[in-house]
């Protein structure tokens, strides 16, 4: 399931201390904005996902929400980076069979498919959808608190397969703890979905 190899195409992951630290502090920085009212929750979730398609280098970045409804468990997109548009972009949400996506991210804390028609979290999870969206690769770091798993952050590459380093899922997880602890410790993080406040 771990595919830390080099990847084809140099990316700006987190590569040295001096790099990591930057990026810790920019995430310090961002999420006392987020506590003392400074930024929305709205502009915190684009920043992070912009900080993310910066610092992995893919395609698309995202930050998704396990949803359960009447149909069974769904994922919500809250906030979607598209590096090859260049803007931020709205996305339905995905419903195809997301149980193996979601266990992976429950026992493991990532999802590292450099194939994701292939790897058995996410094969079944883009099914329907993958050749329609040009996806080819997917890195994932859980959105989760105290071991509860809320979603995943995410990164994709379209066209060409990435073979997603340690680096880049280093970077990932670099910015989705601490995203994470901001979004569940924000009282008016309630997405919409009946869902609630998480706490």
């Amino acid at each position: 399931m771990q595919d830390t190899s080099s990847p084809t195409h140099p990316s700006p992951a987190v590569s040295a201390p001096s790099a990591a630290n930057r990026l810790d502090a920019e995430m310090r920085s961002l999420c006392a904005q987020l506590a003392d009212g400074r930024c929305d929750r709205a502009t915190f979730l684009e920043r992070c996902a912009r900080l993310t398609n910066a610092t992995v280098g893919c395609s698309r970045t995202g930050i998704w929400m396990f949803v359960d409804t009447a149909e069974g468990r769904i994922l919500r997109c809250l906030a979607m980076y598209d590096a090859v548009n260049r803007r931020m972009a709205h996305v339905p949400d995905e419903t195809n069979e997301v149980g193996a996506y979601f266990k992976a991210l429950e026992e493991d804390g990532y999802v590292v498919a450099s194939d994701a028609h292939e790897h058995p979290a996410t094969a079944g999870f883009f099914a329907q959808r993958l050749g329609a969206r040009g996806v080819r690769s997917l890195l994932a770091s859980s959105f989760s608190v105290n071991g509860q798993v809320f979603g995943a952050f995410t990164c994709t590459q379209v066209g060409e397969k990435m073979d997603w380093s340690a680096k880049q899922l280093a970077a990932l997880r670099l910015i989705g703890g601490p995203a994470s602890l901001a979004l569940f410790k924000e009282s008016r993080f309630t997405p919409d979905t009946g869902l609630g406040p998480l706490v």
